[in-house]
């Protein structure tokens, strides 16, 4: 996990960063077990700090990570008692292309079934767990400094932290024009599963169910690897899959 916190311009307060762009081939209990500790205790130690500095100053690490772990386990079992559409695990016991096609078709995902999904998927299984986050700018950026943030408001106006040559008209364009994929992977040997979004996909920009956010779904029974799979999104031009779940408490 990266952090980093980034103080607004006025200098009276900041953001706390948090970013995994690459996990691979991990036991996804235990990881994001790790991840949220550690995550909730630089929190809590952030949330002391703007409150009584003198005391945060005073207590180390233990203490933080002492109280984060009696926040997670409450934040764990909740995945314990969620239940998801049983055709979920019946696709990971299938290699045939047209099963896995025949059971998501018109099926529906949370955030939190997806999480329960990735940790369901190891404990019964024994499925590793890989995520990819791929961002395409668009072109004529090359060599340009992007600001640290950029925020766009309803209104269309432009909000940035850091120093930056680029106008506001060109930030909103970034932010409207990247190309960001998030992906998932359920591996086992030679198979794996991938469920992935791409910013579109969420924001209602495909054409899809009159913009009905939505993962992507494809295996290793499409033909194609893993690898080509990966460097399809890393370059932007991702194999196209037409099995689609719909995301939703998402918005």
């Amino acid at each position: 996990m990266n952090t980093e916190k980034i103080f607004d311009e006025n200098g009276k307060g900041f953001t706390r960063m948090f970013s995994m762009d690459k996990v691979e081939k991990v036991n996804p209990i235990e990881y994001f077990k790790n991840y949220e500790i550690e995550k909730t205790a630089i929190l809590l130690r952030d949330l002391l700090n703007a409150k009584n500095p003198f005391l945060a100053s005073l207590l180390g690490n233990d203490f933080f990570i002492k109280q984060a772990k009696k926040e997670s386990t409450v934040f764990f079992e909740k995945f314990e008692q969620i239940e998801i559409h049983e055709n979920f695990i019946k696709l990971l016991e299938t290699t045939r292309k047209k099963d896995q096609i025949r059971l998501l078709k018109g099926l529906s995902l949370n955030p939190d079934q997806l999480m329960s999904l990735i940790f369901k998927s190891y404990e019964s299984f024994g499925y590793l767990y890989s995520r990819y986050l791929f961002e395409n700018l668009p072109n004529g950026l090359e060599g340009k400094k992007l600001p640290k943030l950029i925020q766009k408001h309803d209104d269309g106006t432009i909000e940035k932290v850091g120093e930056t040559e680029l106008k506001d008209g060109e930030l909103k364009n970034i932010i409207e024009h990247r190309k960001i994929i998030v992906s998932n992977f359920f591996e086992k040997e030679d198979i794996w599963h991938c469920f992935f979004i791409t910013y579109n996909s969420i924001g209602g920009k495909e054409n899809y169910k009159n913009g009905q956010p939505h993962f992507h779904y494809i295996s290793s029974s499409f033909e194609i690897s893993k690898e080509e799979f990966i460097e399809s999104m890393r370059t932007g031009n991702y194999r196209a899959t037409s099995v689609h779940v719909d995301l939703i408490s998402y918005r």
